[in-house]
């Protein structure tokens, strides 16, 4: 037989993808727990399972839990029991597993289920997050006899901001609230905090006679982004031990003399996330990393799962932290001491970190992941690094594009960082170009795996995604470039890119170019095709057309106002003048519209603005909606609906690029140019 070149990646490859993360060490350091998770293709739903591995054999258990989607495990301070979350009747609620026994068991069956959980020190107790009704009033429920599928209430009452939560959806009256219980079946759940405000993270403290949280618990809290820390006790009792910032993250030292939390140094939109301390009775916090200048809960972007988890892990001397570190197109772990003095634990190159756990002072659990795996579990001791899983095994059968790393210039002098994927060999050349924009606009691409970027690099499809100005990973100046700025530097930065890969490849297009970008990359996508005809196709996703009409419906509001300027009454103008919607009757290119209709970060009335205005004029539009999905679609949505984002992608560049070429001038541009400091400018040849 002959050769046979290797399958590109398809949409429907999704199904096959195994997803690892949550990994958590036992106290012993001779077991790790993990959560494995897939899309099952029969009942287009994601299914789980909590798996553990022992260190030294190598040997591993699946935990016996709801059987549906189990996640989420922690160890008990022994290490012989685990709970973790399981999902029964749509909700997750709390197991138990004895692990001596080889037996699970449902500790909670609260109405609206539960979210993360904690072993108390002397393991008696788990602590836990669960949403309330705090606000009876805030909601009508629907009196019928209750459906297999939950009904929408009679009538939503809105008097707060924090009405909604994307991926959430309504809150309808409720808020999240700590719990503690026995931990044991059968015990009843204690809740320690209530009221209009929700408790974001928390810790025990080491005698287990109290609680460390976040959140903001002071009246119209909605009104700005403030989260405090808190001191609560276990009769409920609640005092605020830190104010005036926005903490989050928070972990308790192992001696009990200091409280450490995340929060940013300054005030503004695009601060890094930083790391602090502040006794544990309260006074003068001190922020450690002032002079490392990362962000301490740092990521870089995937289509493989939504976020990550931020932490902060005590060393046992209490005397060092760990935690997450942004760096140029990489996540890595980094420590911190008492007094500042920073150091890498486990370097990220060619790759980015997502998530880890730790166990005494020198033994590391990581996932990580790269442009050829979406992640996989090691250890590291010592600085040795050990990798445990093969989770996807199959796709060293399938033909992935190699990201080649390019440098350019801003036309500011800024130095930018991007990365190409081309085509496999065999592909006409020269080939068509996309241009991805990523969202944020303070998130960052980088080393890490994009089931669509390989999608359509394996139709023939080149790829380009930068950082530009906004972005992070290269420090707070670089990330705040753009607050203020939106469609001004960054549209600079994104177009000298495009110009610069152009003028080195030799096998791009110059004449067949698409331009695509999901949330702030959307409203991008949308701005710089109302300043070029360049683009022969367009595809924004999740996207922002109008600052004025979006600016007040968002579930962050307060964010609006720090990010992109002040409120538009009694004056919309400056708003206006960047708004991407404005610009709509000079739109040439073909624009395809992708959005959740539970969209509640960026509103799905943003996608019907500009498919309406568009359409009006008779230009060429399509707005694809996607029934009950949130902001996440493209990481977490349902996953035949996933697929069908990737096909319609896909679908619209094979036919706008690959078709007959769009024959215009290489160095058209803009007709506009906002004001010097800050406008969108072509780069002249």
């Amino acid at each position: 037989m002959g050769y046979m070149p290797a399958e590109p990646l398809r949409p429907e490859d999704l199904h096959h993808f195994r997803w690892i993360d949550h990994p958590r060490l036992d106290a012993l350091g001779s077991r790790v727990a993990y959560q494995l998770s897939w899309a099952d293709a029969d009942l287009q739903d994601y299914q789980g399972a909590v798996i553990v591995r022992d260190l030294g054999s190598g040997s591993e258990l699946t935990l016996a839990g709801s059987g549906d989607r189990d996640r989420f495990p922690e160890w008990s301070p022994d290490s012989c029991q685990l709970t973790f979350s399981g999902r029964s009747d749509r909700l997750d609620q709390l197991y138990l597993a004895d692990l001596t026994a080889g037996s699970s068991q449902r500790l909670t069956d609260l109405p609206f289920g539960v979210r993360q959980a904690r072993w108390s020190p002397d393991g008696s107790r788990l602590a836990f997050l669960a949403p309330v009704l705090e606000d009876p009033g805030a909601v009508v429920p629907d009196s019928r006899p209750a459906p297999e599928e939950p009904r929408p209430p009679v009538a939503r009452v809105i008097r707060r901001l924090d009405d909604k939560h994307d991926g959430h959806g309504f809150n309808d009256g409720r808020y999240v609230h700590l719990f503690v219980m026995a931990a044991k079946p059968e015990a009843a759940p204690e809740q320690l905090t209530s009221g209009h405000w929700s408790v974001e993270s928390f810790d025990w403290s080491p005698d287990g006679r109290a609680l460390a949280c976040t959140g903001n618990a002071e009246p119209d809290a909605d009104l700005g982004r403030e989260a405090h820390l808190y001191r609560v006790g276990l009769d409920g009792s609640r005092r605020q031990l830190v104010g005036g910032t926005k903490a989050s993250t928070c972990a308790w030292s192992p001696d009990g003399a200091l409280i450490a939390f995340l929060a940013p140094l300054g005030e503004g939109a695009g601060r890094h996330e930083r790391v602090w301390v502040v006794s544990a009775e309260g006074g003068e916090p001190r922020c450690l990393t002032a002079e490392f200048d990362r962000a301490c809960d740092g990521g870089v972007l995937s289509d493989m799962r939504a976020g990550h988890e931020a932490r902060l892990i005590w060393s046992w001397a209490a005397n060092r932290l760990r935690f997450l570190a942004s760096g140029p197109g990489c996540a890595e772990i980094w420590s911190v001491d008492l007094y500042g003095q920073t150091q890498r634990e486990a370097a990220a190159s060619g790759r980015a970190v997502y998530e880890f756990d730790s166990s005494g002072d020198d033994l590391l659990a990581l996932c990580a992941m790269d442009p050829r795996s979406p992640g996989e579990l090691s250890l590291c001791r010592g600085g040795a690094e050990r990798r445990l899983t093969d989770c996807n095994p199959w796709l060293r059968e399938r033909w992935l594009a190699e990201p080649k790393r390019l440098a350019f210039e801003a036309q500011e002098g800024s130095d930018l960082e991007g990365w190409l994927l081309q085509p496999r060999e065999g592909t006409p050349q020269p080939c068509p170009l996309v241009l991805q924009i990523h969202g944020g606009p303070h998130a960052q691409y980088g080393w890490s795996f994009f089931h669509e970027f390989q999608v359509l690099a394996g139709a023939g499809l080149a790829v380009l995604y930068l950082n530009p100005r906004g972005s992070d990973g290269y420090g707070e100046a670089f990330k705040r470039a753009v607050v203020g700025d939106w469609a001004g530097r960054d549209a600079l930065d994104l177009m000298a890119a495009l110009d610069q890969a152009l003028a080195a490849e030799p096998a791009l297009d110059r004449n067949r170019l698409g331009v695509a970008g999901g949330s702030y990359g959307g409203y991008m996508t949308n701005w710089l095709i109302g300043q070029t005809p360049r683009f022969g196709a367009a595809i924004a996703m999740r996207s922002i057309c109008n600052l004025v009409s979006d600016y007040a419906q968002s579930e962050i509001v307060a964010w609006h106002q720090q990010e992109v300027g002040s409120p538009p009454w009694p004056n919309p103008e400056a708003l206006w003048r960047r708004s991407p919607i404005r610009s709509v009757n000079d739109i040439q290119t073909p624009l395809l519209l992708l959005h959740g209709e539970m969209d509640l970060r960026c509103p799905i009335s943003q996608a019907d603005e500009m498919f309406g205005a568009l359409r009006l004029l008779g230009k060429r539009v399509e707005l694809v909606r996607f029934p009950g999905e949130s902001h996440d679609l493209s990481r977490s949505g349902r996953p035949d609906r996933r697929v069908e984002r990737l096909r319609r992608i896909t679908g619209w560049f094979q036919e706008h690029l690959q078709g007959a070429p769009r024959l215009l001038e290489a160095a058209a541009g803009p007709k506009e140019r906002l004001p010097s400091d800050s406008g969108f400018e072509p780069r002249r040849r």
